[in-house]
C-alpha cells in the first residue's frame, strides 16, 4: 500500500503529516499520522494522532533548547590593542 504524507502541522525542521492512501488529502483516507523532517526523512511509524503530537512537540522543544543553549554560550571578546 502506498502512503502519501500531508503536512498538517509544520514548525522549525519538523512536519505533523497525516498518511492517507490517496495523493489528494480526505481525511476519510488517513491511515494514521507520522513525523518528518524538513528534508522529507521520516522519523516515526504510523502512529495514533495523539502520539505523533506528543511525538513533533517533543521535537520541537529540544530544538528549542538547543537553540537557547547555543545563543547563551558567550564568546569572548577579543582585548582591544591601546595605541602608544
Amino acid at each position: 500500500m502506498v502512503e502519501y504524507p500531508h503536512a498538517l502541522r509544520v514548525e522549525g525542521r519538523f512536519q505533523l503529516v497525516a498518511l492517507t492512501t490517496s495523493p489528494v488529502y480526505s481525511p476519510a483516507d488517513v491511515v494514521g499520522y507520522a513525523v518528518f523532517d524538513s528534508d522529507g526523512t521520516r522519523l516515526t511509524d504510523v502512529l495514533s494522532l495523539e502520539q505523533a503530537h506528543a511525538y513533533w512537540l517533543e521535537l520541537l522543544e529540544e530544538e528549542k533548547a538547543v537553540r537557547l543553549s547555543d545563543e547563551t554560550t558567550e564568546t569572548r571578546p577579543l582585548p582591544r590593542r591601546r595605541r602608544r
